[in-house]
């Protein structure tokens, strides 16, 4: 995402004091406010569809977790029960139907139909909450069986891609933006928890190093995807929610920087280097810490 946005913002802004003049008044400051206001609103919604475009779908971590035989976990995924301690609280709940999104297709991954039904069902009650209630439905619920027992991989992401799209579209058009915006950072963050906790939990042997390689991978390419998170919430009305996970995505944007600088010229010296778990512990810790507080 470029500054021109911004860029456009400011000339607007001069452009129009400049018109007015010393005979500015109330009401023509009120249009300028209200026309900034819309410029922005505009460059958000610009903002969050090539988030959209540029995140790794939910089922990214998921489906490389089963390619590469990784055990099935029920830690890695929010509790059900959590739900009912998140009403009342519209960014938790934004925050968590992302991170279900990760979470139902996690579920999918492996076959758990009963499961993935039930926190599809919860992702609706999320909604409703929020406003939303007609993008999770019944006909979407019941997209899902067949595919999920058949552990149908183009099916299921096809599926959960189309329905994670058009929950954030919906919102958009409704104008909550926030909500929006902290949903993709929710699925975002538990997709990559979901990956540093499998990675932390492996052997350290070469082997085991060796076939999490594509995790691994994963978890690197995400840099690009974590500035645009970022830049995104930065652009939202900013409340005590927003302003905290931006902190925390920040000090994962340094610790990024500096573990993949280091990575990046052990590669570079040798062609053969494979990729310690150890060297990813500051941003492992990281991601583990921002999931709590976006769970608890």
């Amino acid at each position: 995402m470029k500054n021109s946005a911004k860029l456009l913002t400011i000339l607007l802004f001069t452009t129009l004091v400049c018109s007015c003049g010393k005979k500015s008044t109330s009401e023509e400051r009120k249009i300028i406010e209200e026309q900034l206001a819309q410029e922005q609103e505009n460059k958000t919604i610009h903002d969050i569809d090539q988030l959209l475009k540029d995140l790794p779908s939910p089922s990214l971590v998921p489906f490389t977790l089963k390619s590469i035989d990784a055990t099935f976990d029920n830690t890695l995924i929010n509790e059900l029960s959590n739900v009912n301690k998140y009403e009342g609280n519209a960014d938790k709940l934004a925050l968590n139907m992302g991170v279900f999104a990760s979470d139902v297709s996690y579920l999918a991954a492996y076959g758990y139909e009963e499961q993935c039904l039930e926190y599809l069902s919860a992702s609706h009650q999320m909604a409703k909450l929020l406003g939303d209630s007609t993008i999770y439905d019944d006909a979407h619920i019941q997209n899902w069986k067949g595919h999920i027992a058949n552990q149908n991989q183009e099916e299921i992401s096809k599926l959960l891609n189309e329905l994670f799209v058009t929950t954030s579209v919906q919102m958009e058009e409704d104008h909550h933006l926030n909500m929006a915006g902290l949903a993709l950072a929710g699925s975002f963050i538990e997709g990559l928890y979901q990956a540093v906790v499998t990675i932390d939990k492996a052997s350290s042997t070469e082997a085991d190093e060796k076939s999490l390689g594509p995790l691994v991978e994963v978890v690197l390419k995400q840099e690009p995807a974590l500035k645009e998170v970022i830049e995104v919430l930065n652009d939202l009305p900013s409340d005590d929610t927003i302003s905290t996970i931006v902190t925390e995505l920040q000090i994962l944007d340094v610790l990024y920087k500096g573990e993949l600088k280091e990575i990046d010229e052990m590669m570079k010296a040798d062609p053969n280097f494979l990729i310690k778990k150890h060297m990813l512990v500051d941003i492992d810790g990281e991601i583990k810490r921002i999931r709590q507080w976006i769970v608890e």
